[in-house]
């Protein structure tokens, strides 16, 4: 063999060793790929809700960033059976079964009270921030969706109404449909200001939220039925205790404040209404529970038109009652003038709400939210009923829920049970740094309405 082809030999040599070293280390690649890898991209998401330059301020960030969510993992199926861990104490409240909820909760005094202590000795703002365990994986904009989702049914019956009457009743069943919806124990994930979700039915009805307020906590909605047969909108101003109220009393009362108003445009109606107060006892230990307190209002203004209905906590229409069992009237009504200009969400009634004259009492009310309502020839039965299922679109603003990192990771936790713990972790490292740059840009605010208004 001359010199040339040894130099050939030798070149082709090292070629064999080289693409053998390659494929060895193509296959050390593969076996020490990380599994988590496929959950995490490398780069922040161009929709995310922190700023790269926030998060460098701040250095709050100490997680990676999550891949976008699927449809189909965007999708929170209704489970048919609501109440399966519940149990119902007549007297007392709707008590939580699921072992793994009450686990969630165990130890968070210890963290609050932690947090509180580090703030008092470091002497920084106070601002405390629950642990991601105790949340569920959609905010509160997602939340409400359970409460309207019998539209299309209710308000579709409403809306096909040829008397004014009738439709009232179905708008009223309506509203109640929400508490059997609501009842929940998970806490959703607050809103940040701006932050959007929309979603819709099967039959192309559609649901759209926006957080318009941080302080105090608004978010308005507006519902478009397929068929023209009703619109829905409004706003909730969701008011509740604070967590040093929470840590004495260990309960806490939500109250929605707000207007929810339904237009049927067949009939040219509109009917306005408020949500009940919600009591949640066991907020930081023992069991959990809740039930709806005080009452509901209904107005439709131009046709002279009210309902009030009351809740089994202390009414004596009620006395004796379940705390589930529910009263009140539908009757005929003369609005003043100055009734008509007051703010409409009310926060407590007369000792008598109901007309003195029999002959203005269109109906009565009664039954109770978790079971049946009556109103007249109108039956709404709760029990086995299943809600529409309600789908998130597919086409959404850049502000909606579904880009918020906390909770893309919480959904994963939740889906890939052996990364639960890791991804919980990265779930409440988002949460601060959320929590951080609501504080950056509320300061911005501040700052330019204090230009604004020739402030130093």
């Amino acid at each position: 063999m001359n010199d040339d082809q040894k130099k050939d030999q030798l070149k082709e040599n090292k070629g064999d060793d080289v693409n053998e070293t390659k494929e060895q280390d193509k296959e050390t690649e593969i076996e020490s790929e990380d599994p988590e890898d496929k959950f995490k991209q490398k780069i922040i998401d161009k929709k995310s809700f922190c700023t790269i330059s926030t998060l460098k301020k701040t250095n709050t960030l100490k997680a990676p960033y999550p891949i976008r969510l699927t449809q189909d993992q965007l999708f929170f199926k209704y489970d048919q059976d609501y109440l399966k861990d519940f149990l119902i104490k007549d007297y007392y409240g709707i008590y939580c079964l699921n072992q793994e909820i009450v686990d969630k909760q165990s130890g968070i005094i210890k963290e609050v009270i932690s947090q509180l202590t580090k703030c008092i000795w470091s002497g920084s703002a106070m601002s405390l921030s629950l642990p991601i365990r105790i949340f569920e994986p959609r905010s509160y904009l997602e939340r409400y969706t359970d409460w309207f989702s019998f539209a299309p049914d209710l308000l579709g019956k409403a809306g096909s109404c040829k008397d004014k009457e009738e439709a009232f009743k179905y708008v009223i069943l309506f509203s109640l449909s929400a508490l059997f919806r609501s009842s929940e124990q998970l806490k959703p994930l607050n809103p940040m200001l701006g932050e959007t979700y929309e979603c819709e039915w099967k039959d192309g009805t559609k649901f759209y939220l926006e957080h318009t307020c941080h302080t105090p906590p608004i978010s308005h909605l507006y519902i478009k039925s397929s068929k023209n047969l009703f619109i829905v909108s409004g706003y909730i101003d969701l008011e509740m205790g604070g967590v040093m109220k929470a840590m004495i009393k260990n309960s806490m009362q939500m109250i929605p404040k707000g207007k929810i108003t339904v237009f049927l445009p067949a009939l040219n109606q509109k009917i306005s209404f408020q949500f009940p107060k919600i009591t949640m006892g066991g907020a930081l230990w023992g069991q959990r529970y809740i039930y709806f307190s005080d009452h509901m209002k209904f107005q439709d203004v131009e046709n002279n038109l009210k309902a009030v209905i009351v809740f089994a906590n202390g009414r004596k229409e009620l006395k004796g009652k379940r705390i589930h069992d529910i009263y009140g009237k539908f009757f005929k009504y003369k609005f003043t003038s100055k009734e008509i200009k007051q703010p409409f969400y009310s926060d407590s009634l007369p000792s008598y709400p109901f007309p003195s004259k029999e002959e203005d009492v269109i109906n009565e009310i009664t039954g109770s939210w978790l079971e049946e309502v009556r109103i007249g020839d109108k039956v709404l039965s709760i029990k086995g009923s299943v809600a529409p299922q309600i789908y998130p679109s597919e086409k959404v603003l850049d502000s909606d829920a579904r880009y918020r990192e906390d909770k893309q990771w919480l959904k994963l936790s939740w889906d890939n049970k052996e990364f639960q713990k890791v991804f919980e972790g990265y779930a409440q490292c988002w949460k601060l740094a959320l929590e951080a740059q609501q504080r950056f840009d509320r300061g911005l605010r501040k700052e330019y309405m204090d230009k604004k208004k020739g402030k130093k």
